[in-house]
């Protein structure tokens, strides 16, 4: 039961980063916009492990 709770975790949290990497994506005038679209989904993807250590966090927090 607790794996299921985090799978579903998980992917609400990979949705809600997914919309906003893909809105600051679709509203942003940077020329690097796909370099840095491609950075917060891959961020989005792996949220989970980056909770877990203090460099993961401050990299969420810079990059979203």
């Amino acid at each position: 039961m607790i794996f299921i709770r985090l799978i579903l975790l998980w992917f609400w949290g990979f949705v809600v980063l997914a919309l906003v990497a893909t809105s600051n994506y679709l509203f942003s005038s940077d020329p690097d916009r796909a370099k840095s679209f491609s950075g917060r989904m891959s961020a989005a993807l792996i949220w989970p492990i980056a909770v877990f250590s203090s460099a993961g966090r401050a990299r969420l927090r810079r990059g979203f």
